[in-house]
């Protein structure tokens, strides 16, 4: 059993992230740091900005408050800082308008 995730319910995160997708227009800006900001080393935390896992496809918005985690375990966001266990550049920068 992985004990990663052992409280979350992936259908409702699943049924969010669909939500979100439909709410949202996402443009490709680039893979990395890089994306986020002019010779940026580490990701910029920037309104309207998300990262998406390129192992479950997950959208999460770099600026916004609170802890998440995608469905993998790749990424992760907390109050203060953005993390990924995958390589920086594999990581895919969006920029994400409402429709």
């Amino acid at each position: 059993m992985d004990m990663k995730n052992w409280n979350v319910d992936k259908t409702q995160i699943a049924a969010q992230q669909e939500a979100l997708k439909k709410s949202m227009n996402f443009a490709y800006v680039g893979h990395g740091p890089k994306a986020t900001g002019f010779m940026a080393k580490q990701f910029k935390r920037k309104p309207g900005l998300y990262a998406r896992c390129v192992q479950c496809g997950y959208y999460m918005p770099l600026d916004a408050k609170g802890e998440e985690t995608c469905l993998c375990g790749n990424l992760r966001r907390d109050e203060h800082s953005f993390k990924s266990d995958l390589p920086a550049t594999e990581v895919e920068i969006f920029k994400g308008t409402k429709r």
